[in-house]
């Protein structure tokens, strides 16, 4: 399956878009969608060392499983004061 993976902050400025795609097996899980992230574009990997997802606009644990309609957002450190 293909999943848009919904990107903010220093990640979208690298990959210069609000989103990438990513092309996983059936039945994925958040630590699925991690890895094969960081396989499909490796220059979002300082990302996605400890990474923090949501998915349908709640935070979700690495073992969630993923469907093909849900929504999927990367959610990165953000600094500032």
């Amino acid at each position: 399956m293909h999943l848009d993976v919904l990107i903010f902050g220093s990640a979208a400025v690298v990959a210069k878009a609000d989103r990438v795609r990513v092309r996983l097996g059936d039945a994925p899980t958040l630590a699925d969608v991690a890895r094969v992230m960081a396989e499909q574009h490796p220059d979002l990997a300082f990302a996605l060392t400890s990474p923090r997802f949501a998915v349908n606009h709640a935070f979700a644990n690495m073992d969630t499983r993923i469907a093909p309609t849900d929504e999927v957002a990367l959610i990165t450190l953000v600094g500032g004061g």
